[in-house]
């Protein structure tokens, strides 16, 4: 059999295998306590001559597509007003053809969006390349023993230790990885495909932390729920409200502060803005948490249905720093992305705002009026909530629900302990 033949025959394989399975990113951090100085510095040169690599690769116009751009061993970077040649030694060839590609998508993006009739310039340089993708499973990286305690990564000669590859189940198969570096270490990110009804088991019997099973269910709700979005939360057609608004703490705004006062390029400097990346990286993780728990209640509806506005004239209006600190667009995304819940985007030329939910009749509401008042029928309503109100009815043809008991128990045991997200009802 020739060589072409086992890798189609080998692909096809793998297809037919991945339709019963799932792919689970497991997150790993790389121990840098237990590594020698010299590793450290290997491992940090990665990432360094990848931000050299893909410079030079765009700016090199009219090669950059070249399919021989992964074999450069010497690039020239701009070191003040001159040009320098540095070596590239540690990046392996794999790693160098995934840099390359991640041009090539890029270059594809723009010409998307350019074909979509959006305003998109040209691929900036990149002042840090904080992710390197190990494609190959047992090439670019490797498990060295059965625990998954140690990884060798390609261009590392001594073995890296890792945390948290006790999450990693035995049976899975693992296909790729990507070094990823965050101002609190450097990370492994870990795909693993895991069999679907194993998966499935494993999760309704998970242990408690006192080595108990207790059987899980995922809670859902057999009915459709309209949603408008605001730009600190969001209104649900049943009554329910979430608000939240993750701002810059106090110590951020010191930080910035200390850092305007400090010479630039002095080692105090650099200290003050790593703590500084430090800050906003947990705030990110604030915000991320807040994103996942309020997908995690919407996923359990049947439908859900909202207006397609465009969040980026939120940001260009009043709402800026509003739409910033809540991440609406994330949630909007990732719900119109999902496969567990169907979702339906009413176009956003359909007045819900100005509709009255009890008559239908249209009145012109102001953006400073918060409570729907209709002349017609006399009907005094929250403004959110009569537009999530008409949302439900254009799509599924129903009239406002009542929240459930069942609804109210599974946000309160979604959102408890969570000081950054307000749980309401209105009326």
């Amino acid at each position: 059999m020739l060589k072409r033949e086992r890798i189609r025959q080998t692909l096809q394989q793998t297809k037919q295998r991945r339709k019963n399975q799932i792919p689970v990113v497991y997150q790993l951090k790389i121990n840098l306590d237990c590594a020698s100085k010299a590793t450290k510095e290997k491992l940090l040169r990665l990432f360094l001559e990848a931000k050299w690599l893909y410079n030079y690769i765009v700016a090199d116009v009219d090669n950059r597509l070249n399919d021989d751009a992964w074999k450069l061993k010497e690039v020239e970077i701009k070191v003040g007003e001159n040009l320098e040649r540095r070596k590239i030694e540690n990046l392996s060839s794999q790693m160098k053809q995934s840099l390359v590609e991640r041009i090539r998508w890029n270059l594809y993006a723009l010409h998307k969006q350019k074909q979509n009739g959006d305003k998109t310039g040209k691929l900036q340089f990149k002042q840090h390349v904080n992710s390197i993708p190990l494609k190959q499973f047992g090439n670019t990286f490797k498990f060295v023993n059965r625990q998954k305690t140690k990884v060798k990564i390609q261009g590392i000669k001594k073995p890296l230790r890792v945390l948290g590859a006790c999450q990693i189940p035995e049976d899975s198969e693992i296909a790729k990885a990507e070094l990823v570096r965050k101002p609190s270490g450097i990370y492994l990110f870990v795909t693993c495909y895991i069999d679907r009804d194993k998966y499935t088991e494993a999760w309704e019997a998970r242990k408690s932390r006192k080595s108990v099973i207790k059987p899980r269910v995922w809670q859902t709700f057999d009915v459709a729920a309209g949603i408008d979005f605001k730009p600190a939360g969001l209104v649900l057609s049943n009554g329910l409200k979430l608000e939240w608004q993750i701002e810059e703490t106090k110590r951020l705004k010191k930080l910035q502060r200390q850092l305007a006062r400090q010479q630039k390029g002095s080692k105090r400097w650099y200290k003050t803005k790593q703590k500084i990346a430090r800050e906003y990286e947990r705030l990110t993780n604030i915000k991320r948490d807040v994103i996942n728990k309020t997908c995690s209640l919407l996923y359990r509806y049947k439908t859900v249905c909202f207006q397609d506005d465009k969040i980026k004239g939120w940001k260009d209006g009043y709402f800026s720093k509003s739409v910033h600190y809540s991440a609406v667009g994330t949630i909007k995304r990732r719900l119109s992305d999902s496969l567990r819940v169907s979702t339906v985007a009413i176009k956003s030329s359909v007045p819900t705002t100005k509709t009255c939910s009890r008559c239908s009749s249209q009145h012109d509401v102001s953006l400073s009026e918060r409570i729907f008042r209709c002349p017609v029928c006399g009907l005094e309503i929250d403004r959110d909530l009569n537009a999530a109100i008409n949302m439900l009815k254009k799509v599924v043809g129903l009239d406002r629900p009542e929240v459930k008991p069942v609804e109210w128990e599974t946000a309160a045991r979604i959102f408890r302990g969570n000081p950054y997200i307000l749980v309401s009802h209105t009326t």
